[in-house]
């Protein structure tokens, strides 16, 4: 929503105009309220009526207001993407990474549709999924020797809770962990949950205090 006021006169009330409009799909959350106040400031400028001089320096003003607000955060985000693009070339360097139709391929009896059993598990919360080139890939580290999702993944994915972008969740498995403690002659140092699969109560309970970043 774009909102403009009008106050051609100070007798007469404020009134709030509501203008909507639809954003492109796939828009990115972080940028909407910094595009809100720019278009704002936009329609202020262009509906302002003042002499034409003074008009046209205040809209030059306003316009580089506007751009200049959509600065910073757009350079954060765009700070933000780098960073996930690295993280996810780390992770996705390590490790063994399985397409669903491998998945299938691997099972005792693959089912005819070669999706399965990989969607349904994904569906279901057992494993989860990351994209990368167009292509599905699930981590290998989800699977037990016949290829059946671990329990202890569904446990892990459930108590991280919603996440809307997959790659978090890699990243969270690959990075170390400061509430995975090592043992023996690496007591006291983080572990990387992917590493500790076989502490269940240890790793689900970094899961609950993940903090939403592409590091835990």
């Amino acid at each position: 929503m774009i909102r403009a006021h009008d106050q051609s006169t100070t007798d007469i009330p404020t009134t709030e105009l509501v203008l909507s409009l639809r954003l492109p799909a796939g828009t990115d959350p972080a940028i909407v309220s910094s595009l809100k106040q720019g278009l704002e400031d936009l329609v202020a400028a262009v509906l302002t009526q003042t002499p034409f001089e003074e008009a046209i320096i205040k809209r030059a003003d306003d316009l580089a207001t506007a751009i200049t607000g959509l600065s910073a955060p757009v350079t954060a985000l765009i700070e933000e993407r780098i960073w996930r693009q690295e993280a996810m070339r780390a992770v996705f360097a390590r490790g063994n990474w399985l397409t669903a139709g491998q998945i299938n391929a691997l099972q005792a009896a693959p089912p005819a549709n070669r999706a399965q059993p990989a969607s349904g598990w994904k569906r279901r919360g057992h494993i989860f999924s990351v994209s990368i080139g167009g292509k599905e890939y699930f981590a290998g580290y989800q699977f037990d020797a016949m290829c059946q999702p671990l329990p202890v993944i569904k446990d892990i994915l459930a108590a991280l809770g919603p996440v809307a972008d997959s790659w978090k969740i890699a990243a969270w498995f690959h990075f170390q962990n400061g509430w995975i403690s090592g043992t023996g002659e690496h007591e006291g140092e983080p572990v990387s949950p992917v590493d500790a699969l076989d502490r269940r109560e240890a790793v689900i309970n970094a899961a609950r205090h993940m903090h939403g970043t592409y590091v835990a």
